[in-house]
């Protein structure tokens, strides 16, 4: 039988022993928080400007697409993921590397990328996020491909600045992590720590 430890007989002083608790609690409800609820992400590249800008710090929903049994790959209560959800995901060619990109086509979609121009089943893709950095070069590219089902077709909102599925393919559905939800602090790298912090992104749910 494994033996519970007793915290009197190795604090004796009832106020230090019920800090100890207390940060104890504490940081299994924090651990609990981060791994099922919401995990805290930094974003370090500027793919998803200006939606999320570099230095953005947000909250991401790890059971936006299921809950997953701790320590399995197993989700309870599967969800699927729709159109337009900021996602992310290990990236496809090292996976231990964790993207986040928009997905603009799910399983059974048809995408076509004629030069910056994406059609979905079709149809021009009409969104006020995509941005267009008029310092770089438009890359002349023709792309067509449906989408299987159980994966998905990922890109950047900064559209001439995004390594995305038009460069590796496909993200398996299965793999999202979670979805971006809100930005809860924002500090520009390139400024120092007395300046740059971005009072007005703080808050900003995303779209």
């Amino acid at each position: 039988m494994k033996k519970i430890i007793n915290l009197e007989r190795i604090i004796k002083n009832k106020t230090i022993r019920e800090w100890v608790e207390a940060l104890i609690f504490a940081l299994i409800v924090a651990m609990i928080f981060r791994t099922w609820l919401y995990a805290p992400y930094r974003v370090p590249t500027g793919s998803m400007i200006p939606t999320i800008e570099i230095g953005d710090h947000l909250f991401v929903s790890k059971h936006a697409y299921g809950f997953v049994v701790p320590f399995t790959d197993i989700k309870l209560f599967p969800d699927k993921v729709e159109r337009n959800d900021i996602v992310v995901f290990p990236y496809p060619e090292d996976p231990s590397i964790d993207f986040i990109k928009r997905i603009v086509a799910v399983g059974g979609d048809t995408v076509e990328v004629i030069g910056e121009t994406v059609y979905i089943n079709g149809e021009v893709e009409k969104a006020d996020f995509v941005y267009y950095d008029n310092s770089l070069m438009t890359l002349p590219e023709h792309i067509k491909v449906t989408v299987p089902e159980g994966k998905l077709w990922a890109m950047g909102d900064n559209r001439r600045n995004s390594k995305d599925s038009r460069s590796w393919g496909f993200v398996d559905e299965s793999s999202a992590e979670g979805k971006g939800v809100i930005i809860y602090w924002s500090h520009d790298p390139q400024q120092s720590l007395f300046s740059g912090y971005r009072f007005d992104r703080i808050g900003r749910f995303l779209e």
